[in-house]
């Protein structure tokens, strides 16, 4: 199986711009639940809240490490591009599909999170 290296260098730059993506998205469901918290002080919204607030934290710690992950990944095509100018062995490919996989999963986890965050919101406010 081989891989234009070009290729693999667009789909993980792809990958680091969707990271920056959901940073910036984390941030705004953050906002939101710092209204809600403010809003709202009985113990069963604070206990959602604080809920939320430790599904962020988990969620911005992953992001981080795939993002420093896609970077180990960009440098390492980068390496493999000096090596040999246009396709790369199948060891390398295989790799990058469990990358892909990584951040297909990162994606499916942000949606739930989303969804269950938004869920939270319509039923508070």
């Amino acid at each position: 199986m081989k891989a234009s290296l070009a290729f693999l260098h667009h789909q993980i730059t792809d990958w680091q711009r969707e990271t920056d993506f959901y940073r910036h998205e984390i941030s705004i469901l953050e906002k939101r639940l710092q209204e809600v918290a403010s809003k709202n002080n009985s113990h069963e919204i604070l206990a959602h809240v604080e809920h939320f607030q430790n599904k962020f934290i988990i969620t911005k710690e992953q992001l981080d490490i795939l993002k420093h992950d896609l970077s180990k990944e960009q440098l390492g095509v980068e390496e493999k591009a000096k090596q040999t100018p246009e396709h790369i062995n199948e060891k390398f490919v295989v790799r990058h599909y469990k990358m892909q996989e990584r951040v297909k999963n990162f994606n499916s986890a942000f949606a739930d999170l989303r969804f269950e965050f938004n869920s939270f919101l319509s039923r508070t406010m």
